[in-house]
């Protein structure tokens, strides 16, 4: 922009394609980073060398001579990707913080009186020189950003950049009328303390006017202002601090508070634009050697990049403009999948334009000097200090996504002849999906586009490769044509890599768009390839997400969870808790404990036909209980009992089978309890049950439900393929058991025991602490907070379980210290007294082989 010397620097002069001997050439200087592509720059160039006329280096506002510059004017304002990103982590910040300030009250005031003791400490001078930089500060810097962007003829920002600190000082002042009315509920608590007059302010006028100001001048970069600014900033801080007129989470808000108020005000009326238009793009490459006649904008956003069609006298051009403004989206996505993804499956998004520009131009001449028709870069430049572009040259091709008459064998054979030399070459590409390979006429096979890949890539790097482009193959000619024509060309070895990792997660975008349209064709695929080898152990997908849907619902409801339970035990005294329990309850309480592991080892030996030893059956489910820490209890408890019943002798199928009549068991046991102990609760002094209507109009609510998900396609389909087949798995079990009422009875009575002794221990802890709530409302209680327990996705129902018991026991009279206390304690005899045991348990049962 005119006035602003960081925006007018002149752009940084690249190489004629092919001239590898300038030491200014970038595309040269990134592949001297790799060895095994630097003879790449010395091949034929696509433009040849007498067409390459240097020209003098065109200034940034100078265009090209005789290029033809076809595009829709570059909008004075823009919003940048960027900002929503920061704006959604401040909000999630201030979130994250005023909770922390409400839960840690006392820590609070500790750290800030730590604080001020250290800042008081200061040497007066310095003390004094802070006061002064504040107070001067405060009436001076908007005066300089304003000026500075004035300068910089950019008056409508700093319009807005007042009109946000206007906003700013409005919302602290009604926050600050609501408190000292005495409405400001939760904030009053959290971010003032009580004064003589009143309380203190909830936030800083100066800090959150000034920061929203600073926020939308967008002041980072400027050389001399962004340091005073923070300066300025840091010392406002310190003397509020030390004056005593605000708290230290006050402060903490008003800086992220005004960071939020300038990011929405850059988010509603945008930033100005950096963009440099087509003329400077033009003038760019043609210092570059390219001689380009016309350059024509076909796509403002073409994932972040504004896509350009250049037109020389050797053929078309893609020319990829990456600027600040758009940066973002590209990178904003990659960031998404690496944080869904585990390491090493995708690659993080680079930080920096020339960090991307690098990259691409890397992959783009590693895939060349392996032979593999792709961009091929033949410009790379920086334009201006905010954007660059980065010109290939295209290769021709029909999309496979676009292809009517399916693939032959030729085009097969090239196909896979690819991803052999990609395989080889340590290649991945992680784009290989329908819209990106590329077939043209002569049978020959191309890639679209250079993907997001890496050279030197690792193994599970390749092997989502491979099964991207097993899948892209297979929706054009069918899952045994694509499995045949690979084990074919690749080999068998090979082909079978991809099989844990072929999971819709790992495909690109397009190819699972591609899939819904055709959902059965991943299924089949892995159908095939699994009976290459009938034989071989099932291969288990690998676990690609980071972090899944299941993932966030536990962070979210164990964080909601523990809110809830440290709020209780804000009300607890936890000397207290172990100093007035009645003993001779607690010692009862971890009998009935240990009774549930005797009742959960007789549900299982009476689930199967075969002798179970009580001792290793009972071990083993110690080592169920220490295995909840790591996976949620049902999964653990599934895999450990069937490995057990596999090593007692048992089938994989009878064994998987006896542990779900094990849990059938358990569930009717807990179905029947609780029923009964609802009807006792419930019954009154002329022993008659009246269920509320309420519980009435709640049973027939869920009970429409499940008949209306029966309506649903998808829900019969999940009952059909997932549910039937292991009740028909497990039928042929629970007749056997039905035959024997010696094992009938050890199953049942087994399952009943585990859930009255549960039911036991949470007595014997209320009465631990003189509790003396109804024995049959306790139970319901505990069946409560199970169910609880099972809908967390914690390790053992962590936070879930402790919160709704606590209240259920307070709901049924039980004053909230003793119920917390009750809990606490059952707790720790059911949940975490177990653990060493069951650790102890499971190394034993290694040991031995029993498991």
């Amino acid at each position: 922009m005119p006035g602003d010397a960081e925006e007018t620097r002149p752009p940084t002069q690249g190489a004629a394609p092919g001239d590898a001997r300038r030491p200014d050439d970038t595309t040269g200087e990134t592949m001297r980073r790799t060895e095994h592509v630097q003879d790449a720059l010395q091949e034929q160039p696509e433009v040849q060398p007498a067409q390459q006329a240097r020209l003098p280096h065109p200034s940034s506002s100078g265009p090209a001579p005789d290029v033809e510059v076809v595009e829709p004017p570059i909008p004075d304002r823009v919003r940048r990707p960027a900002d929503g990103v920061r704006l959604a982590a401040a909000l999630l910040l201030l979130l994250l913080g005023l909770m922390v300030a409400d839960l840690a009250a006392g820590t609070r005031g500790a750290v800030e009186q730590d604080l001020t003791d250290v800042t008081s400490g200061l040497p007066r001078l310095l003390l004094t020189l802070l006061g002064w930089l504040s107070g001067i500060g405060v009436l001076l810097l908007p005066i300089a950003v304003g000026a500075d962007l004035l300068v910089r003829r950019r008056p409508m920002q700093l319009i807005q950049a007042l009109g946000a600190a206007v906003v700013a000082g409005v919302l602290v002042i009604v926050l600050s009328l609501l408190v000292q009315s005495g409405n400001g509920g939760f904030i009053t608590g959290v971010l003032t303390r009580p004064t003589p007059a009143g309380h203190t302010g909830p936030l800083d006028i100066v800090i959150v006017s000034m920061v929203a100001l600073l926020t939308v001048a967008d002041i980072s970069g400027r050389k001399w202002i962004s340091p005073i600014a923070t300066g300025v900033v840091v010392a406002t801080l310190v003397t509020t601090l030390l004056s005593g007129a605000m708290t230290l989470a006050a402060l903490t808000c008003s800086l992220l508070v005004g960071w939020i108020v300038g990011l929405t005000s850059r988010l509603v009326f945008g930033v100005s634009s950096t963009r440099p238009p087509g003329t400077e793009v033009a003038a760019v490459l043609v210092s570059c050697g390219i001689p380009l006649a016309r350059l024509e904008l076909i796509d403002g956003n073409d994932a972040g990049d504004r896509r350009y069609l250049g037109v020389t006298p050797d053929g078309p051009l893609d020319v990829h403009v990456i600027d600040r403004d758009t940066f973002g989206l590209a990178s904003g996505r990659r960031l998404l999948r690496v944080l869904r993804l585990r390491s090493g499956f995708t690659r993080p998004p680079a930080l920096t334009l020339k960090s991307e520009i690098e990259h691409r131009t890397l992959m783009g001449l590693a895939l060349h000097d392996a032979g593999i028709r792709a961009p091929k870069p033949v410009a790379v430049s920086e334009v201006g200090p905010f954007s660059a572009v980065i010109a290939y040259v295209q290769p021709e091709g029909t999309p496979v996504a676009e292809l009517t008459g399916g693939l032959d064998r030729a085009q097969l054979e090239a196909i896979w002849h690819m991803a052999g030399t990609l395989q080889r070459r340590r290649i991945a590409h992680r784009q290989l999906g329908p819209s990106t390979v590329l077939l043209d006429d002569a049978g020959g096979v191309a890639l679209g586009r250079l993907g997001s890949g890496d050279v030197a890539a690792d193994d599970i790097s390749l092997r989502i490769d491979l099964a991207q482009l097993l899948t892209t193959v297979a929706l054009a000619v069918g899952p045994e044509r694509t499995v045949a024509s690979a084990v074919a060309a690749l080999g068998e070895d090979a082909v079978l890599r991809a099989v844990p990792v072929l999971q819709p997660v790992a495909l690109s975008p397009d190819t699972r768009a591609a899939l819904r349209a055709a959902k059965s064709v991943i299924g089949e695929l892995r159908e095939r390839l699994v009976a290459l080898r009938p034989q071989a152990e099932p291969v288990e997908p690998v676990e690609l997400r980071r972090i899944s849907i299941k993932g966030v619902l536990t962070i979210v409801m164990g964080g909601v969870a523990g809110y809830l339970l440290l709020t209780q035990l804000a009300q607890v005294d936890i000397g207290k808790v172990v100093t007035t329990a009645d003993w001779r309850w607690a010692v009862l309480l971890v009998l009935f404990a240990a009774a549930t592991f005797a009742g959960a080892s007789i549900a299982l030996a009476g689930a199967v036909q075969i002798h179970l030893r009580f001792v290793r059956t009972y071990m083993t489910q110690l080592a169920v209980a220490f295995s909840g820490l790591v996976a949620p209890a049902a999964v653990g408890n599934i895999a450990l009992n069937t490995r057990y019943l596999q090593t007692s002798g048992l089938s994989p199928t009878l064994a998987g089978a006896s542990v779900g009549v094990a849990q059938v068991a358990q569930f009717c046991s807990y179905f029947v309890l609780l029923v009964i102990s609802g009807v006792l609760a419930g019954t009154g002094p002329a022993v008659s049950f009246s269920p509320s209507p309420v519980l009435v109009a709640a049973i027939l609510a869920v009970v429409i439900l499940a008949i209306g998900l029966l309506a649903v396609p998808r829900v019969r389909a999940i009952l059909t393929d997932q549910v039937l087949p292991q009740i028909r798995a497990a039928l042929p079990q629970v007749l056997a058991v039905l035959q024997h009422p010696k094992k009938l009875a050890q199953l049942l009575g087994g399952a009943l025991m585990l859930d009255m002794s549960f039911v036991g221990a949470l007595v014997c802890a209320t009465r631990a602490f003189g509790g003396e709530a109804p024995v049959a409302a306790i139970a319901v209680v505990y069946f409560a907070g199970a169910i609880v327990g099972s809908a967390v996705p914690t390790p053992g129902g962590l936070g879930g379980i402790e919160a709704a018991m606590s209240f259920g026991l307070i709901s049924i009279g039980i004053d909230s210290g003793t119920a917390v206390s009750s809990v606490l304690l059952y707790r720790l005899a059911t949940y975490w007294l177990p653990i060493p045991f069951g650790w102890l348990s499971l190394n034993r049962l290694q040991k031995v082989g029993a498991i």
